[in-house]
């Protein structure tokens, strides 16, 4: 190896040791004597009373500014650096010496300069503040105090953003809170952010410091971040008084947009915790629910095409609606009803069938159509929560499908269409004059939706009503000819209905009034001529019977008048009084063997009659109101009403049976076949082997469980201790 050469040392002349020395010696007094300057500045500056004004701390900055710009023992070429060697000192001197309550002066001191210019913008004279007395010469010069320390960047940044935070949440609040129907609300805030933030900033740091420390994007982001946590706190109140709202939605949505999207997270806390406390609670009625529940999807479709926002937040509310009982029958009445706020959905006619909505997207295979639309953003369609890219088309599409998001609350649309099925039954039959043009308007848009196959029932049922009009124009004829001979003209028209395709209406044994019965048996006997071999089997207890009743009543004289009154009630009412012509006076017993009802029956049916004040009271039974009784207040009033459950034409716990028993069919076959079966394995094959039956399974396992519970009570099946279910065997 090659050998080094050692590096020569080269040694300092002595005098240059001494002129070193001298020199240092020279700066450690100079800088001794700035350092006990500073000290001696500092706890003079910090030598303020606790409970002096904010304005007596400004003119403490505008005096240490002063101290520090003094610098006559300096040459004026070094006065740049012997500024900066003292506003070193000094600052190390004040920072080493404040305690805590140094910067929550200055905070307060921020947040009072920076009101001051939001009142002089704002040109409130009224609200007067401690920053009064402070002229328009020393808040210049406050300003320019605070760019000479340059404090603001580094040793006072906390308490200038904190008081930028707070003077920014409050003025934002006061401009928007509660007002969302006016628009232009976020701009207003960007311009008071320009005309009073930006200046404020601007002169505390100097203008170079706020253009390279890029100051304008966080102002920005500060009235984006006070906009969206006001909006926040009102949320609940934004969604329900939608669409009257949409100003207010679409700007915070702007403003989510502004900070980066990374807001959304704590907004969907907020908005899940605001619909859990104001809104699932056992006193808010279904409807408002639903109402609500549709309100806050507008407002998530306007806000994110991706979807992801409307599932987080409407999570809870989706499981809340399906834990109650009339939640299917509240969004079918909204669905039909012309008035009702799915309406206006269910005629969309961009909407597709439900089973497609609910398929994948399949619109890449599709042809574009007139009004194709470029698909959003790779921004706009990644999650807002997690971030994740979602597809283009279906996602935001089924996002905005209504109807779709409610069928899905149960994840059948069966539950829908039967309900629908009990609701039309009990319109056409209180459909008096046959008209059923918009129950064929609503069928025809439910089709479209819901899908012919679905409906089909529904459409034979408006075809029997269409055919009972048609029907009863034929039998008039010969009824009207007959009754020209004798004294009981016809007045009686029929609804005929085909059983097999309608849900189970309301049976109950009785017998009517024999004038009744008569016309009954003429109507028969001529559709019977007409429609031969086919015959009528009469629900008597259902239908509408208008009558004339004479009551007495006595006027403001105290005399009895008879006057004519039109009442409407249903059959058994009708054939109730009816038996009062024959007689007067009948006890409950002689109804009950006239009518084949029930004692407890004839009690509540006799109460309308009673409150009508056609019908007494008496110990023995029932008996008319004569014109002497009419004198007297003592007419037997009963206060309650008749409990009578005519208006629905549909029985509902025999249809609840009549599915139940095409149900216990099915099991029956599992266990004789397969032997004993636990309940989970029960509850998938009635979801396989019913679907597409005209009886769809649509129970929860909770159901089953109940409806195998009572199977056991009723001895046909036994459930073993470890839950598997298996036919009993009967002992002979």
């Amino acid at each position: 190896m090659p050998a080094t050469s050692p590096t020569p040392t080269v040694t300092q002349p002595k005098y240059q040791n001494y002129y070193n020395r001298r020199l240092s010696r020279s700066l450690q007094r100079h800088t001794a004597a700035q350092n006990r300057s500073a000290s001696h500045l500092a706890r003079e500056f910090l030598d303020v009373p606790p409970s002096s004004q904010p304005s007596a701390l400004a003119r403490r900055f505008i005096w240490l500014a002063e101290c520090l710009r003094q610098d006559n023992d300096v040459d004026a070429t070094n006065i740049d650096s012997s500024l900066e060697c003292r506003r070193i000192a000094l600052t190390a001197s004040v920072f080493a010496r404040a305690t805590d309550s140094f910067a929550q002066k200055c905070r307060t001191l921020f947040e009072s300069m920076l009101e001051r210019r939001h009142q002089q913008w704002h040109d409130d004279e009224e609200d007067k503040d401690a920053m009064d007395d402070i002229s328009q010469e020393e808040e210049e010069q406050f300003y320019q105090s605070l760019a000479t320390l340059q404090w603001i960047t580094h040793h006072l940044r906390h308490p200038f953003f904190t008081s930028l935070h707070e003077v920014t949440n409050r003025v934002v609040r006061s401009m928007i809170q509660s007002n969302f129907d006016t628009e232009g609300l976020l701009p207003q805030c960007l311009q008071w952010k320009d005309a009073v933030l930006v200046p404020h900033v601007q002169r505390a740091v100097g203008t170079q410091a706020y253009q390279k420390q890029r100051w304008d994007d966080r102002l920005r982001y500060a009235v984006y971040e006070s906009f969206v946590v006001a909006r926040s706190e009102e949320l609940f109140d934004m969604v329900t008084e939608y669409p009257d709202s949409l100003p207010a939605v679409r700007e915070l949505s702007a403003a989510l947009d502004g900070t980066g999207r990374i807001l959304y997270r704590s907004l969907a806390y907020n908005w899940r915790m605001g619909l859990v406390q104001r809104l699932l609670h056992p006193g808010a009625q279904t409807n408002q629910i639903i109402d609500v529940y549709i309100s806050t999807i507008k407002v998530l479709r306007t806000m994110d095409s991706s979807g992801e926002l409307l599932h987080v937040v409407t999570r809870p509310v989706r499981e809340y609606l399906r834990g109650r009982e009339d939640t299917v029958r509240c969004i079918i009445t909204s669905l039909t009803e012309e008035d009702g706020d799915l309406y206006e959905e269910l005629q969309r006619q961009d909407a597709k069938p439900l089973e497609e909505a609910q398929l994948q997207d399949l619109e890449d295979e599709e042809p574009p159509a007139f009004d194709w639309e470029p698909p959003p953003s790779i921004l706009q369609r990644r999650g807002v929560i997690t971030g994740r890219l979602g597809k283009v088309g279906s996602s935001s599409r089924r996002a905005g499908d209504i109807l779709t998001m409610l069928v899905g609350i149960y994840g059948s649309k069966e539950l829908f269409v039967n309900e629908y099925r009990i609701m039309l039954a009990d319109k056409l039959l209180s459909n008096l004059d046959y008209d059923t043009d918009k129950e064929v308007h609503t069928l025809e848009l439910l089709k479209l939706r819901f899908g012919e196959e679905s409906m089909r029932q529904c459409e034979v049922m408006i075809k029997d009503i269409d055919d009972s009009k048609r029907i009863y124009a034929n039998v008039w004829c010969p009824l009207d000819m007959k009754a020209s001979s004798e004294d009981d003209p016809p007045c009686l028209d029929a609804a005929i209905v085909s059983h097999i395709f309608w849900p189970p209406l309301q049976r109950e044994d009785m017998r009517h009034h024999h004038r009744i019965d008569s016309q009954l048996d003429n109507y028969a006997m001529e559709y019977a001529i007409l429609k031969n071999p086919r015959r009528l089997v009469w629900m008597k207890q259902l239908g509408h019977v208008e009558l004339e009743v004479e009551l007495y009543e006595t006027d403001d004289d105290g005399n009895a008048v008879s006057h004519v009154k039109q009442v409407k009630c249903t059959p058994v009412h009708a054939t109730l009084l009816a038996h009062f012509e024959d007689k007067p006076s009948w006890t409950v017993e002689e109804l009950c063997t006239e009518t084949e009802l029930s004692d407890e029956m004839i009690k509540k049916r006799m109460t309308f009659w009673v409150n009508q004040r056609v019908v007494q009271a008496t110990r023995s039974g029932y008996s008319l109101v004569s014109v002497h009784d009419a004198h007297s207040d003592e007419h037997g009033f009963v206060e309650h009403e008749d409990d009578d459950d005519g208006d629905h034409a549909v029985s509902f716990g025999a249809h609840e049976e009549e599915e139940m028993k095409v149900y216990e069919s099915y099991i029956v076959g599992m266990l004789s076949n397969l032997g004993r079966i636990p309940l989970e394995k029960i509850h998938t094959m009635l979801k396989t082997f019913v679907t597409g039956s005209d009886h769809k399974y649509d129970k929860t396992p909770q159901q089953l469980a109940v409806f195998l519970q009572q199977l056991c009570k009723e001895e046909k099946l036994e459930c073993s201790p470890d839950g598997l279910y298996n036919l009993l065997k009967k002992r002979s």
